[in-house]
């Protein structure tokens, strides 16, 4: 999610060009559900306390995944109305040498999510942190959003973290992550690779940075291990036109199409969902394809409603996703409606119905088999 998604709102992603569904992507799987979980970045900054009820409310509505970040977080301030008590420090404050006390706090709040039986996606790098704002970090200090998708010693840096965050063992889960496919449902490649300079994905990836660091995950992950390799919304929001590019459809180790799209209400775009879902899944490659990114505008839109409109659309198309975000109980007075970047968090002790929605979510029939995957 970057905080420039409210300039673009008023412009509808609906996907890519329209193209003729192969026969292979036609059927739809009628044994495989479809699933709906959340994302939240900060939940590895949050007291034990508050990350146990949180936790507790998303199993109790039926949520099945949450996307989790390896990035930092401070102790002392209001995150989103949480009042975050624990601070994480960036996993690398010095290229190449790793503060373990990062992937704990991740391997905390992972081995929390899987003892209710919800997996999690994790992001090994937020590519926000290219932009040289607050969340900068020692790879926008050595190479920046110029150079980091061209460089060799940024691709070797790079590989060097993944394979640091694969091999780590749980301080908590005594799990080494790599073989922890009960609980981990994915790793994103980044969040949002390429969104701080999207020529790069505009031009296909020419350096090949997505599918080269999709093998550097599958060779230390294995061929036959369930955990997925997914995209992580190459470009940002899909009206950058980068999520579908064939550096990643093309690309075998790639498993997993992840779209991010903040369009406008269902009233003003009736169908949104269900008329771009064949189309995605027609140029996805053969990949399976999430929303791993989507919210409703609380600014304009009643959530109590809008959710449900939505929530409903995507269902009817059969594509698993992740809301933008189911926020814990407000703690701190924050309003999603007077946020400058981000108008689309609900807290899920409000008058939304969010159990209904997850829950039509896992009775509704997936566009494609997920079964391997989850089950």
């Amino acid at each position: 999610m970057k905080a420039s998604f409210l300039l673009y709102l008023g412009a509808l992603a609906l996907g890519v060009s329209a193209t003729p569904l192969s026969s292979q992507n036609e059927v739809r799987q009628s044994s495989s559900k479809s699933f709906m979980g959340s994302n939240l970045y900060f939940l590895p900054g949050m007291s034990d306390q508050d990350q146990d009820a949180y936790i507790n409310d998303l199993a109790e509505y039926g949520a099945k995944v949450v996307r989790v970040w390896v990035n930092q977080q401070s102790a002392g301030h209001c995150e989103k109305g949480s009042n975050l008590q624990t601070s994480v420090p960036q996993l690398e404050t010095t290229l190449g040498k790793y503060n373990d006390q990062t992937l704990d706090a991740v391997d905390k709040v992972v081995n929390k999510l899987a003892q209710k039986g919800i997996k999690a996606v994790i992001s090994p790098h937020d590519a926000n942190s290219l932009l040289g704002d607050y969340r900068k970090d020692v790879y926008y200090d050595k190479w920046g959003k110029e150079s980091f998708y061209s460089s060799q010693d940024a691709f070797y840096a790079y590989d060097k973290r993944i394979e640091h965050i694969l091999n780590y063992t749980g301080k908590y889960s005594k799990k080494q992550w790599k073989s922890w496919s009960d609980a981990i449902m994915a790793f994103d490649l980044q969040n949002e690779p390429m969104s701080p300079d999207t020529s790069v994905c505009k031009n296909n990836d020419s350096k090949g940075w997505l599918c080269d660091r999709a093998k550097k995950f599958r060779s230390v992950l294995g061929a036959d291990n369930k955990i997925q390799i997914a995209t992580g919304g190459i470009g940002g929001d899909i009206s950058h036109d980068c999520t579908f590019i064939k550096a990643a459809t093309q690309c075998k180790e790639i498993d997993l199409i992840a779209v991010h799209r903040y369009g406008g209400s269902e009233g003003s775009n009736p169908d949104q969902w269900s008329n771009s879902a064949k189309t995605w899944i027609s140029e996805s490659g053969g990949k399976l394809v999430f929303i791993e990114e989507w919210g409703v505008n609380v600014k304009s839109s009643s959530p109590k409603t809008e959710l449900p409109a939505q929530a409903n659309d995507i269902n009817k198309a059969g594509i698993p996703n992740l809301y933008w975000q189911f926020l814990p109980k407000n703690e701190c007075g924050y309003d999603p409606k007077t946020d400058s970047s981000d108008n689309f968090g609900i807290f899920v002790e409000s008058d939304t119905d969010i159990a209904a929605v997850m829950k039509g979510a896992s009775s509704a029939n997936a566009a494609q088999d997920w079964s391997k995957v989850m089950g």
